[in-house]
């Protein structure tokens, strides 16, 4: 028998941990052997982080004083109830508000971490068969020329051949305050890489290389010349640091070719 296909809701109900037992492990095989669905898996995990990391802080916060007190009110003043309800209600969603700020933050293209956005923008572009890219390889001048107007600063697309991976084109993503460009890069395995740069803000003076792992994709990550990048794919750790050295290396080189400010 033909095994039955695995929708939205069965995948998202896998990730959740709501799918009933006999179907895990049919969902698993079908992950391991089907590339697009283990990365829509990535995907909805890392949504799902970003949800928690939103809410789950303030759902452990002590309830605010003035509801208390609101509530421990006399009875004899009932005829208040009304108005100490409405304070507590708009007390409730100024905290609701001020606690989901992240979240809010993040859908506005305002990234709290380099590291974790990049990860994310990986889940959900790496996954895409049909469009991957805004614009191919096959017109790399225009699109370093595109991703250098737009972000502001030198864009260069890494030869990453010597280690096995061809470009396959580059797009924009909403950055902090300014846009984030992606390359995506591809090997004959079919498996991609996506390496994403941005502004940084003045006063960051952290260069060393960084390495981080958001649900099971790996980020190396580094600043140079007020510019953050990013190298992400789910390689393990010491593939990821050779291609990241790749491109750090050509990076670093065309920096110091370039005329002084």
């Amino acid at each position: 028998m033909m095994p039955m296909p695995i929708d939205d809701d069965a995948l998202n109900a896998f990730v959740d941990g709501q799918l009933p037992s006999a179907r895990v492990a049919e969902v698993e095989a079908a992950i391991a052997r089907d590339p697009e669905l283990a990365a829509r898996a990535a995907a909805y995990r890392a949504q799902n982080v970003h949800l928690r990391e939103a809410f789950d802080e303030w759902l452990h916060e002590p309830v605010p004083a003035a509801l208390i007190a609101a509530a421990a009110k006399p009875a004899r003043t009932t005829r208040w109830l009304p108005w100490a309800a409405s304070f507590a209600m708009a007390l409730i969603g100024l905290v609701v508000g001020w606690s989901g700020r992240d979240l809010v933050l993040a859908r506005e293209g305002i990234p709290t971490n380099f590291a974790r956005e990049a990860a994310f923008a990986h889940a959900i572009y790496s996954a895409d068969a049909r469009r991957p890219v805004e614009v191919a390889a096959s017109d790399a001048q225009s699109l370093v020329t595109w991703l250098t107007r737009r972000t502001g600063q030198t864009a260069l697309a890494p030869d990453l051949t010597s280690v096995g991976f061809e470009l396959v084109g580059g797009r924009l993503v909403a950055g902090n305050e300014k846009p984030t460009a992606l390359l995506m890069y591809e090997n004959a395995a079919k498996q991609r890489l996506t390496l994403q740069w941005r502004k940084q803000s003045p006063g960051t003076e952290e260069t060393q290389f960084r390495y981080a792992v958001e649900n099971g994709v790996g980020v190396f990550y580094w600043i140079d010349d007020a510019c953050a990048y990013a190298l992400s794919g789910t390689l393990d750790r010491r593939q990821l640091l050779a291609v990241a050295r790749v491109a750090y290396g050509q990076i670093a080189s065309a920096a110091q070719s370039l005329p002084p400010h």
